[in-house]
């Protein structure tokens, strides 16, 4: 009696939406770079304006640049200088007009981007009154509405390089009578780009000199 004949094995047929695909790297390398651009490259000038501009999105251009510089109030009760705390960078900036400005007038500041705390100073040179250099301080009298009389700041620049404090103290003098010399126009309401936004109000001239006369009880 002869033995049945074996039954071949089933092929178990994957579906072809099951089949793996096959990867050929240096092609898909090759897809990719073809398609991406990346950013072209920026100066690091280019890069400060823009984080500037996150603050001051009026920002436009950069004048000149301290590495380092601390900012002194003047207390007139004890004829002295004090830190107000605030120090880091110092751009010296020219500023876009006003939108509502129709004469274009141009603007400028002095703009302290503090490493120590969130505070940062920003000073519009147009509302200072004079401007003055005096040994190792280039002196700041803002104007404005206040109880007793002018405020004083002091901008004490560290001299990284040998013209560092006589360039930055030249570039605030010149651009304080150019916006000076052009007036000032009301804005409705404090400019703030996103970056302020998120950390809040700048510190303004009152709060800074508040702070002042809360430390030395006058």
């Amino acid at each position: 009696m002869s033995r049945p004949t074996p039954r071949k094995s089933r092929h178990n047929r994957h579906p072809s939406n099951r089949i793996p695909a096959i990867s050929d790297y240096e092609s898909d390398a090759a897809a990719i770079a073809s398609t991406y651009e990346p950013p072209p490259p920026r100066t690091n000038t280019e890069l400060n304006v823009s984080v500037l501009q996150r603050y001051l999105p009026s920002i436009s251009r950069i004048l000149s640049i301290a590495a380092n510089a601390v900012v002194y109030t003047f207390d007139s009760a004890t004829q002295g200088w004090e830190k107000s705390g605030i120090e880091g960078t110092m751009f010296v900036c020219a500023q876009a007009p006003l939108p509502e400005d129709v004469n274009h007038r141009p603007r400028a500041c002095v703009f302290v981007l503090s490493r120590r705390s969130l505070d940062n100073l920003i000073v519009d040179l147009a509302s200072v009154g004079h401007v003055e250099i005096m040994g190792e301080l280039v002196i700041l009298k803002v104007e404005g509405d206040w109880e007793a009389g002018e405020k004083v700041l002091g901008l004490w620049i560290h001299n990284d390089e040998e013209e560092t404090r006589a360039t930055n103290g030249a570039i605030i003098e010149e651009s304080w009578k150019i916006a000076r010399a052009a007036g000032t126009v009301s804005n409705e309401g404090p400019e703030a780009g996103p970056a302020m936004q998120a950390i809040g109000r700048p510190l303004t001239l009152n709060e800074l000199f508040g702070r002042q006369q809360e430390a030395t009880g006058s």
